[in-house]
């Protein structure tokens, strides 16, 4: 499997006029998690039951941080070259807002982090 590569800003890379192609399992699964952590259910009109249900259980009043954590390990879980999910930390603030972050285990043995407030990087 492969993928376009992606800047930070989420355009498509595009070096000397050529797309740049990731071929690295724990690069693809980074950004195939990005992409799907910012997509929200609903939003993709041909299948409106794809995407991470932020309406249904996280944008609401008081909501469910071990069901929180449990759908997001699922989806990192579930994502092609990912092997595993290593921690997880979901955290609720004062002011009520919800911060997360992960580390997980690709099948080319990298570590993949990011979260929230980080970028989903690739680790040696």
């Amino acid at each position: 499997m492969a993928t376009l590569k992606q800047t930070s800003d989420n355009d498509i890379a595009i070096v000397n006029g050529a797309f740049v192609i990731v071929d690295d399992p724990a690069e693809e699964a980074a950004t195939v998690l990005r992409n799907k952590f910012l997509f929200g259910k609903g939003e993709y009109f041909l299948d409106t039951r794809e995407g991470v249900p932020y309406f249904q259980y996280i944008f609401i009043k008081n909501p469910d941080v071990l069901i929180v954590r449990r759908l997001f390990s699922e989806i990192i879980r579930k994502t092609p070259g990912v092997k595993g999910v290593i921690s997880m930390s979901v955290t609720r603030t004062a002011d009520r807002k919800a911060k997360f972050s992960f580390r997980a285990r690709a099948i080319n043995g990298k570590i993949i982090s990011g979260g929230s407030d980080s970028p989903f990087i690739v680790e040696p």
